[in-house]
C-alpha cells in the first residue's frame, strides 16, 4: 500500500559544516516539490534555537508531533557526523542518537506505517544491519556500512557525498529501492574522483511490507 499521506522529520545533528543545514533545507525543498505540505514538515537543526533546535528533548517532540493519520506514511532525514557503534551526533546534547532510540521513537510515533529512514553519517550502516531498527514496515538507507567512515564532510562542499547523492537519486514515484542503486552508483563516482578509501559502501534495509514502497506517489 502506498501512503495517501506522509509526515515527515529532518534532523541536521550537528553544525560543524554547513553541509547538514544545507541538505535539511534542500530535502525541505524537495518534499515540498512532492506536495508535501509544510505543516506536515518538522525540521530541526543544531543551529537553531529553542523549539527548532536539533535537541533530544525536542527531537522526541517532534515525533510526538508526527501525528500520522492511518493512510499516512512517515519519512525521517537525519544527516551528522558519526561514530563505530554510537550513531549519529546530536551536538547540542554532546550525545548521540542511537539506532536503538530511533527505533523505539518510530515505534510510537510510526508503528508499521510505511516509512522511510535515511541516516546519512559515518558508521551509520548500523541503523540498517542487525535487528534493532529495521522492520517489515521500514526502508532505511545509510551513507555507510557500520565500519566505514563516509566523506565529504568539510567546509568547502555544499552537501556530504551521501546527501548530495541521495538529493540527486530522489525522484517522485521511483521505488526506494532504485534510489538507493542510483544513490550508490553516484556514491562509488563521486569516492572515485576524491580518491578516497575504503568506500563508504551505503546500505540499505527493505523491510517485507514495503518491498515496493515508492517516493511520494500519492499525496493529498
Amino acid at each position: 500500500m502506498q501512503p495517501k499521506g506522509w509526515k515527515a522529520l529532518l534532523i541536521a545533528g550537528d553544525d560543524q559544516e554547513p553541509a547538514f543545514d544545507n541538505a535539511v533545507a534542500a530535502m525541505a525543498a524537495k518534499l515540498a516539490s512532492f506536495g508535501v505540505p509544510q505543516a506536515n514538515m518538522i525540521v530541526l537543526r543544531a543551529t537553531s534555537l529553542n523549539g527548532q533546535a536539533a535537541t533530544t528533548k525536542n527531537i522526541k517532540a517532534a515525533f510526538a508531533r508526527l501525528a500520522p493519520a492511518p493512510n499516512d506514511g512517515c519519512f525521517v532525514f537525519i544527516t551528522s557526523h558519526g561514530a563505530p557503534g554510537q550513531g549519529l551526533v546530536i551536538k547540542r546534547d554532546r550525545r548521540y542518537l542511537s539506532p536503538g532510540e530511533l527505533g523505539a521513537l518510530l515505534n510510537a510515533a510510526c508503528a508499521e506505517r510505511p516509512t522511510a529512514v535515511i541516516a546519512s553519517g559515518c558508521y551509520s550502516g548500523s541503523f540498517a544491519e542487525g535487528p534493532i531498527l529495521p522492520s517489515r514496515s521500514r526502508v532505511i538507507l545509510t551513507a555507510a556500512r557500520d565500519d566505514r567512515p563516509s566523506f565529504g564532510c568539510n567546509a568547502e562542499r555544499r552537501f556530504t557525498v551521501f546527501d548530495g547523492c541521495v538529493l540527486e537519486s530522489l525522484n517522485r514515484d521511483l521505488p526506494w529501492t532504485a534510489v538507493m542503486e542510483k544513490a550508490r552508483s553516484c556514491v562509488i563516482d563521486s569516492e572515485r574522483k576524491l580518491h578516497v578509501s575504503p568506500p563508504s559502501a551505503p546500505q540499505i534495509s527493505v523491510g517485507a511490507n514495503v518491498l515496493d514502497l515508492r517516493v511520494f506517489p500519492q499525496l493529498r
